[in-house]
This record gives C-alpha cells, sequence and structure tokens, in this order.
C-alpha cells in the first residue's frame, strides 16, 4: 500500500510539474537619446526598444507603463496611496507642479501602431502589434517622448530647482510571464 501511495503521490507531482508553462523572460534593450532642460523641468527624447518574445506564446499586444502620468492628477494610483499615506500636499498640487509624459507615437518596426489607454490606469497603455510576434520572434519598438517633471516633494520622482531625481521616465513594456 505504501508503493501505491507512493507512486500516486509521484505521478500526480509530475503531472503537476509539467503542466505548468516552463520559466521564461522576455527580454528587452534600450536605446536612448534623452536631454534635460533644466529651466522647463523637462526631458525630451527618442527611445528604441528591442523586444524579444522568449514566451511560448503569440503576442499580439504588449502593454506599456509610462510611469510619469502617475504625477497628472490626483485621481491615480499614486495619488490614492498618498492621500492614504496621509499625504495632502499631492491632492493640493497646482497643475505646473505635476508632472506627466506625452508626445508618443509608438511604431513596430517602422509602422504606426494601434495605442489604447489603459481604461483605469493614466500610466499604463496597450500597443498592438501589426502582426503577431511569434515565439522566439524581435521587434523594434520606438517613440519619440515628452516628460514634465513634477516637483521633488510627492515621491521619487521630481526637482527642486535644479536638482533631480529621476526615476521610470521612459516608456517601458509591462513585465510578460508565465502568469501573464
Amino acid at each position: 500500500m505504501k508503493k501505491f501511495v507512493f507512486f500516486l503521490f509521484s505521478f500526480t507531482a509530475c503531472l503537476t510539474l509539467f503542466s505548468q508553462k516552463p520559466y521564461f523572460q522576455q527580454e528587452v534593450n534600450y536605446t536612448i537619446s534623452v536631454k534635460l532642460d533644466d529651466f522647463k523641468h523637462e526631458l525630451i527624447g527618442e527611445e528604441t526598444i528591442e523586444y524579444i518574445n522568449n514566451s511560448p506564446d503569440k503576442l499580439n499586444f504588449i502593454w506599456m507603463h509610462i510611469w510619469p502620468n502617475a504625477y497628472k492628477n490626483n485621481q491615480t494610483a499614486l495619488g490614492k496611496q498618498l492621500l492614504g499615506n496621509g499625504g495632502t500636499r499631492f491632492q493640493r498640487a497646482k497643475e505646473e507642479e505635476r508632472g506627466y509624459i506625452d508626445g508618443l507615437k509608438f511604431k513596430v518596426n517602422g509602422q504606426d501602431v494601434e495605442v489604447v489607454q489603459h481604461p483605469e490606469w493614466i500610466d499604463v497603455c496597450q500597443i498592438f502589434l501589426t502582426r503577431p510576434l511569434e515565439p522566439g520572434e524581435r521587434i523594434l519598438i520606438s517613440t519619440p517622448f515628452h516628460v514634465k517633471i513634477p516637483v521633488g516633494e510627492f515621491s521619487r520622482m521630481g526637482h527642486i530647482e535644479q536638482q533631480y531625481q529621476i526615476t521610470q521616465w521612459y516608456p517601458k513594456p509591462a513585465v510578460y510571464d508565465k502568469a501573464g
């Protein structure tokens, strides 16, 4: 009986192991050219991303993070988090103290693509590929961008006069892994 239980346990464990997608990690390589205007507190740049699909899935779209939009208004996830933590400075900020990213014009392999803003999150958008990206294939995603840097009193990104703390400032693909 012990051998049967051991066999059943081993068989179930193997089924569970082999029914899962294997580990993979997408490869993303960036080339970014950017200039800082330290009087207007802006970044103006261009980006090219080499995206290599190491997943076993065909991809029809890619979610992109555009984090500077977290500073665009007080209804973003960042605004709600800061308020929930007891901070009201961001809620009272003037428009010129806030930040954002704009000027985006995504292309894939040189062709314009459809871009859809996420319905809930202002700092996420979806780019639709002109054709499915097969496993093992690579594409080039490019876009110009403009970032208005917020004042440095809210979070990790900002400026105080000409002193800058810059994080999460360029468009980048969201993680895609075996969980989706």
